[in-house]
């Protein structure tokens, strides 16, 4: 059972990743987005709803062995790349776009962001990227409907 939980909760190894695992799950989320075309926009909402609870479980079960919000813990930030992502055609430039804000959310963790941490187990680990791809998804939105169109 640990092996599955570490292999989900560190998205395939890609925690382990010596430098910015975050930002490499994020990235390896945004390569599948975009070069799987019938597993993007029409199948991430589907994904979402099995990913966010598989995320709050191993989180938390991750968090036993290494200990709160570890770096080996990513899952949480395919969720985030995948709020971010939500019901965007998979074009590369919206992408792209999208994973920058996520990346600036996560690490600068605007109001309310910030306080969600201070939660324990799995809700308090994916609570802040899940809040974070949702100040992504708005923005994204706004630049894509005034500025992209």
């Amino acid at each position: 059972m640990r092996r599955i939980v570490v292999l989900i909760g560190s998205f395939f190894y890609t925690g382990f990743f010596p430098v910015a695992p975050a930002t490499f799950a994020s990235f390896l989320w945004l390569l599948a987005y975009l070069f799987i075309p019938h597993f993007s926009w029409l199948v991430t909402p589907y994904s979402l709803v099995v990913t966010l609870p598989l995320a709050v479980f191993t989180a938390n079960e991750m968090e036993k062995y290494y200990g709160h919000d570890a770096h080996e813990i990513v899952i949480d930030e395919v969720v985030g790349m995948q709020i971010t992502l939500l019901l965007v055609r998979p074009d590369i430039t919206t992408a792209l776009i999208g994973f920058v804000l996520f990346r600036v959310f996560d690490i600068a963790k605007p109001f309310p962001v910030g306080l969600s941490q201070k939660l324990r187990g799995g809700y308090g680990v994916v609570i802040d990227d899940f809040l974070a791809g949702v100040y992504s998804r708005v923005v994204l939105f706004l630049i894509v409907k005034f500025i992209v169109k």
